[in-house]
């Protein structure tokens, strides 16, 4: 074999990682978000020009941080186009646009004095993609520099216990709005160990 086609196969394999690993902490982080908010949400996007079904990572993965282009691409054919996310609720469900990190920041400007349920009523697509980039609207608010004296979650230790050690402490501190020190307290009281990227199954 020679080096070139080694290091394309290598950079295959660590690429294949690094989506498995985005997968698994938005599925978790998803599931996370639900516990702690009673509100279950997923991206949808399937490619109009190949019918590729992107994974959530994939359509992450395909934002270009454009403000102004509101589309993902899909890694089969280049093709870009408008992602969905579906909110759940016990009853039924809506599709909402779903924003990239940029865009929710730039449609949260001058929204700093709004509660959250004002926030979700005038742009559930903006609430709901926040939560998904950035664990919550203070921490999205953070990003442009605009504090946030609006609370979120309420009571959480015990809603957090079953995600430690299955989300890096990173993670679950920024959903929580805590700092992480506080979450490794946490863990490491429980006894229960750190998440490793190496437990993820290719």
């Amino acid at each position: 074999m020679n080096l070139v086609l080694s290091q394309r196969i290598s950079q295959n394999i660590t690429q294949e990682l690094s989506l498995n690993l985005r997968q698994h902490i938005f599925d978790t982080r998803a599931e996370l978000a639900q516990t702690l908010r009673g509100e279950k949400f997923k991206p949808s996007a399937v490619c109009s020009q190949c019918h590729h079904k992107l994974t959530a990572a994939e359509t992450l993965k395909g934002f270009n941080d454009n403000p102004h282009d509101f589309t993902t691409e899909c890694p089969k054919c280049d093709h870009r186009f408008p992602a969905s996310l579906i909110s759940y609720d016990q009853l039924s469900h809506v599709e909402l646009q779903f924003y990239c990190a940029l865009q929710v920041l730039e449609q949260l400007r001058g929204f700093d004095h709004f509660t959250p349920e004002e926030i979700s009523r005038a742009n559930q697509s903006v609430f709901q993609s926040a939560i998904i980039h950035f664990g919550g609207l203070r921490q999205a608010f953070e990003k442009i520099d605009r504090s946030y004296g609006f609370d979120e979650i309420g009571a959480w230790r015990e809603k957090v216990q079953p995600f430690l050690g299955r989300l890096p402490d990173t993670v679950i501190a920024e959903c929580v709005d805590v700092p992480v020190s506080a979450i490794r307290y946490m863990r490491r009281k429980l006894r229960i160990s750190c998440f490793r990227f190496s437990e993820i199954e290719a």
